[in-house]
């Protein structure tokens, strides 16, 4: 796994039951937007986290617990 994904899921895990922003995730994770938002996308599709909700165009995600 690549450190940049592990980072991402551990700053979703540490924040779980709250969702967060693309950009709470980048900021979290100290690494810029575009770099979360891919990786959020990544972890979306392997079924890892949720997209929990939209405001506006603002995408918020939460980790998925079984």
């Amino acid at each position: 796994m690549s450190a940049t994904k592990h980072k991402v899921l551990e700053v979703l895990s540490e924040a779980y039951p709250l969702d967060l922003s693309i950009t709470e995730v980048a900021k979290r994770a100290k690494i810029s937007k575009p770099t979360a938002s891919t990786w959020l996308k990544v972890l979306e599709a392997e079924g890892k986290i949720i997209l929990s909700r939209r405001v506006g165009k603002a995408k918020f995600y939460r980790i998925k617990k079984e």
